[in-house]
Formats: structure tokens, C-alpha cells, sequence
């Protein structure tokens, strides 16, 4: 679907299918199936496998503007530019930081911007996690991993949440091997010494009240304020700044999920080691709309590239159809 050749408008290459991660195949889909409906913010692209930041990103109408400014932008557009300006500059924003003229003579009727959002197949993905270490001088376990903002922002999350006090009391009494050697590939762990801590370090998962909103104000550090399960549809973390929720319904994260906790236990993989995520453990009731659902993104498309400071490619759509 690509009926103007939108597609030349995208410097990126389409990312190669990574087949051995559904997650990132998901990811994938829904980048490729937004960009040729022209709502792709040019310069994106969604995470490769292994990687972090921000899943989806895309270009929306923002419901949450009110009528009045709505009406104050139609009646500028009859004005003369400056007058115009100044009109629109006082209903949007007194301190004059946006340059209201684009929206005066970008056309279309609306507002919108870009929002980024997290991906997730199924409630019985992780929602953020963290690698394990331990302290043998301490005989504490510890978060630790990369010194990125979202990183360091999930551990201090997951220590006010009171993870590390779970996982000490329930992995309490025996010292792992692990950290007695410097990596765990097979190349430097012995064998004995990993099976040692499999037998002995289980996988648990434990409900806790606060990792719902641990993991709310997670995804909004990274600038993430909504999410979309593939199985159950999108919601909104602690704001929602595009009034999705007064159009189309689209409900708080923390209020449709009914609990939330931690599963920790040994990971396998290149390297062994240890990690922790957060986990839903209860119910999570589905929300009426899913970026999955054409329709819904016909929706989105139609209001987006109505917006006066469309991308071009939308604004070029907009003209297409009006013409033809």
C-alpha cells in the first residue's frame, strides 16, 4: 500500500525480518504497516533485536485540544498572515514558543504530534527488566546492567518498589558461582558451577502492589505514554496527551491491569546470568481499540493527515484525495 510513493520520502531502509524474535517481528510489522500510511516520523526506525528505546513512534491528531482553539485556528485562517499569527499565537501558547503561522498556512483542520509507543505481544511478556549480580562481601544480590537513562531509571524503580528485599529473602541462604568467574559463557563457566545455580536459584515470580505503578512511570521516563499488547489492544500509561481516552475509549494501563510483580531467576542464553522483570499476574481487560485493527488505523490516518502541521507525506495524501 503505497498508492504515491510515500516510501521516497523515508531515507531509512526497511529493517530486515529478525525470525528468530516474535517480539521484534511484531515490532516490525505494525513500522512497516504505519509507514505506508505515512503516520512514520522520518529518522524513525524501531529498535534492532537486543536493543532498547522506543518501540513505535507516530504521528496523531491531539484530541485533548480543545474547541475553542480549533475555532480560533479557523477563523485566523481568514485573517491576514500577521494578524493571523497573532490570533493563533494567543490562543495556543501566550509565551509565543511555537511559530503559530505554519499552522495558519499548513491547511487542514486539527492538530497533531508525535507520540512514542511500547509493544508488547502478550500480557506474558516482561515489562521492563534488569540483570542480577551479588555482592559475595555484602551476601546481598543487586541490580546492575548498562549505565543508560532508562536503565538506571528502571533500577531505581525497582528498588523503591522493594524488589531487591524479595528476591534477597527468597534467594537467602546460598551464594551463587557465577560471580566467582569473569562472564558466563561456557568458555569461562563451568558446567557444574552453572548447573549449581539453576538447581539452587529457581524462578519465582512474586505479586507486589507497587510494580503497577513502577512499571507506569518506567515507560513514561522513556517517553513511552502508551502501549499496545498485540492480543488485547493499546492503553495509556500515567498521561495521555492525545485525549485517546475521551475519543476513543482507550483506557489506563494501571486500571485494566488488576496485578502486577516480579519474576526473577537464572538466564540462559550466550552468556548465563541472572535478571528480573516485571511481570502481570493477574487480569488485564482488553481495550476497545488496537493499532493492529485497520479500521481503527483508517481512523488515525484520516484524522492525522487532516492536521495543519501534517508531514508532508500526509499533507500530500490530503491533497491527493481531494483532487482525484
Amino acid at each position: 500500500m503505497d498508492p504515491l510513493g510515500f516510501s521516497q520520502y523515508y531515507d531509512e531502509e526497511m529493517p530486515t525480518p529478525e525470525l528468530r524474535n516474535t517480539g521484534v517481528l511484531y515490532e516490525q510489522y505494525l513500522y512497516s504497516f504505519y509507514r505506508d500510511r505515512g503516520m512514520i516520523p522520518q529518522g524513525f526506525t524501531p529498535p534492532k533485536m537486543g536493543g532498547h528505546g522506543i518501540d513505535l513512534k507516530l504521528f496523531m491528531r491531539n484530541y485533548s485540544i480543545n474547541t475553542k482553539f480549533n475555532q480560533s485556528l479557523q477563523r485566523a485562517k481568514r485573517l491576514p498572515a500577521g494578524i493571523a499569527k497573532a490570533s493563533v499565537s494567543a490562543t495556543l501558547n501566550p509565551s509565543g514558543v511555537i511559530d503559530a503561522a505554519k499552522y495558519v498556512m499548513g491547511g487542514g483542520d486539527f492538530l497533531g504530534g508525535v507520540q512514542g509507543i511500547e509493544l508488547k505481544l502478550s500480557p506474558e511478556d516482561d515489562y521492563g527488566s534488569s540483570a542480577l549480580s551479588y555482592q559475595y562481601s555484602t551476601k546481598k544480590w543487586i541490580l546492575t546492567g548498562k549505565m543508560s537513562t532508562e536503565n538506571v531509571e528502571n533500577r531505581k524503580l525497582l528498588t523503591a518498589a522493594n524488589v531487591l528485599q524479595v528476591i534477597n529473602e527468597k534467594w537467602k541462604g546460598t551464594e551463587p558461582l557465577r560471580f566467582k568467574y569473569r562472564s558466563g559463557t561456557p568458555a569461562t563457566l563451568p558446567a557444574e558451577a552453572k548447573k549449581h545455580d539453576v538447581d539452587a536459584f529457581p524462578e519465582t515470580l512474586v505479586e507486589l502492589p507497587g510494580i503497577k505503578t513502577a512499571c507506569a512511570n518506567y515507560y513514561s521516563a522513556k517517553e513511552c505514554h502508551y502501549i499496545n499488547i498485540s492480543s488485547h489492544g493499546l492503553y495509556y500509561f500515567n498521561k495521555d496527551p492525545m485525549g485517546l481516552a475521551m475519543t476513543y475509549g482507550v483506557p489506563r494501563f494501571t486500571n485494566a491491569v488488576s496485578s502486577m510483580g516480579v519474576r526473577f531467576r537464572p538466564k540462559m542464553g550466550g552468556s548465563f546470568g541472572f535478571a528480573v522483570a516485571m511481570k502481570i499476574t493477574g487480569n488485564i481487560t482488553k481495550s476497545r481499540v488496537n493499532l493492529n485493527d485497520p479500521d481503527f488505523a483508517k481512523d488515525l490516518q484520516d484524522d492525522a493527515k487532516n492536521c495543519t502541521n501534517a508531514p508532508y507525506f500526509l499533507k500530500k495524501m490530503r491533497t491527493y484525495e481531494r483532487v482525484y
